[in-house]
């Protein structure tokens, strides 16, 4: 399979994904106040219907170019197959290990992306896009500072979350070359929602007033920011913007230290700077060496016969 013909406004991409890493950081911020009473799978239940009613009401005030008609529905399923998948498995390792050892495994998903596209799309990625992820990602090591990491069931949850997301990356690169960002939030909201549902019958559970006014916050949030994940890789190459989905890290430290007092460290300060230097060399574009064009002088055996009238 090729590489997608998605754009190649690195700049534009680079705006799109770090908004996208501000508003995942925002719903997750959500997202911990009601999984605090919320079985884990009832939640992500009420978050994708919370998702596919804004999505309809977004559709209907503003039809997606081309309308909602698709060649490419297996595609919109896969991604939401990949997306639940993470989804699921990254609650479950957070229930099950320290909070710091599942994010910072969870966030090896850039790591898998230049892999992926590799076996996928047969695309090898440059040097900046693999030294810019190292980077990013030891600057997360430093702000998440995490504990001995084993190799629990927990732990390879958080792992397995990590490459789902980075599949359904991929599956999103490669829609983002024909289907807009509103058409692919349509078709993901309706399938997410779809296999949410398949477990209710053993995890029904009714949300409180407080706990359905912080769903909605974090169906909006997610929602948001998943249309500006897929604008992210229709603007630039993929493989280039992901390690920005680090800034997530950077704007949850911040968040922790407004809302539950947690320190900021100079451990913290240096690794948000290396996220944002790392994810700034990865969006640094390859530079292909060309011979320079000879210029031809025109010798006398060379003129044409006007030249010497």
């Amino acid at each position: 399979m090729k590489t997608p013909g998605t754009g190649n406004d690195i700049a534009r991409g680079t705006v799109y994904m770090i908004l996208a890493a501000l508003l995942f950081s925002l719903g997750a911020t959500s997202a911990r106040f009601a999984a605090s009473d919320l079985n884990v799978l009832v939640l992500v239940f009420w978050t994708n219907l919370g998702m596919f009613i804004l999505m309809c009401g977004a559709v209907l005030f503003r039809r997606p170019n081309g309308g909602l008609g698709t060649r490419r529905l297996p595609q919109h399923f896969l991604r939401a197959v990949f997306t639940y998948a993470a989804l699921v498995t990254y609650f479950y390792a957070l229930a099950r290990i320290p909070f710091a050892n599942a994010v910072i495994l969870q966030s090896l998903g850039p790591l898998f992306v230049p892999v992926l596209a590799f076996l996928v799309f047969r695309r090898l990625s440059d040097r900046y896009v693999w030294l810019g992820v190292a980077i990013s990602f030891a600057g997360v090591t430093l702000i998440i500072q995490p504990g001995q990491v084993g190799m629990s069931l927990g732990d390879a949850a958080a792992v397995l979350a990590a490459l789902g997301g980075a599949a359904a990356a991929l599956v999103i690169w490669s829609l983002s070359a024909t289907e807009p960002a509103d058409r692919q939030m349509f078709y993901f909201s309706l399938f997410a929602l779809l296999l949410s549902a398949l477990p209710l019958p053993w995890t029904w559970q009714w949300p409180g007033i407080l706990q359905s006014m912080q769903i909605i916050c974090v169906a909006a949030f997610t929602i948001v920011g998943q249309f500006f994940y897929a604008k992210a890789f229709s603007a630039a190459p993929g493989d280039k913007v992901i390690t920005w989905s680090y800034m997530a890290i950077v704007f949850a430290a911040g968040i922790g230290f407004v809302a539950w007092d947690e320190p900021i460290l100079a451990t913290t300060a240096v690794g948000a700077a290396l996220v944002v230097g790392g994810a700034h060399l990865a969006t640094r574009e390859r530079k292909t060496w060309k011979p320079p064009t000879p210029s031809v002088r025109k010798t006398k055996w060379l003129r044409s016969p006007a030249d010497h009238l």
